[in-house]
């Protein structure tokens, strides 16, 4: 009977992980795009508390993608240099301002915010 060195079995159990990073990785993207889908349609039914609720949901998405993916930030960024960061700082603040907005009541102006952040999140995804 043939014997493997252990060191190929670790080769072979972390080749065999690196679908199960990268599929975690999407879905917390995924997952983020699905809520701010939910959050928009909230507001286009007048709920509110919708709108905030799931544009909470998808920040904690991005906040765990962005763990799993951190951006460096350059000392002097150069605007266009890094699409996919500016992108992602943009969806932040809409996703903030959506919530505030939705905190005060304002169905309008919070459903144009997640409006906003789910194209920058779909811009983000096109970004390089």
């Amino acid at each position: 009977m043939k014997t493997y060195h252990p060191s190929c079995w670790m080769i072979l159990v972390a080749v065999a992980a690196c679908p199960a990073v990268v599929q975690a990785e999407e879905d917390h993207g995924e997952n983020a795009k699905k809520h701010l889908e939910q959050a928009v349609e909230s507001g286009r039914k007048g709920d509110v508390k919708g709108v905030g609720s799931h544009t909470q949901e998808a920040k904690r998405e991005l906040i765990e993608e962005n763990k799993e993916h951190p951006y460096t930030h350059l000392q002097k960024p150069i605007y266009g240099e890094h699409e996919k960061a500016e992108h992602d700082r943009e969806v932040f603040e809409e996703m903030d301002l959506a919530i505030e907005e939705a905190e005060e009541g304002d169905v309008k102006d919070a459903t144009e915010a997640a409006e906003r952040a789910s194209w920058h999140l779909l811009e983000k995804d096109k970004s390089k």
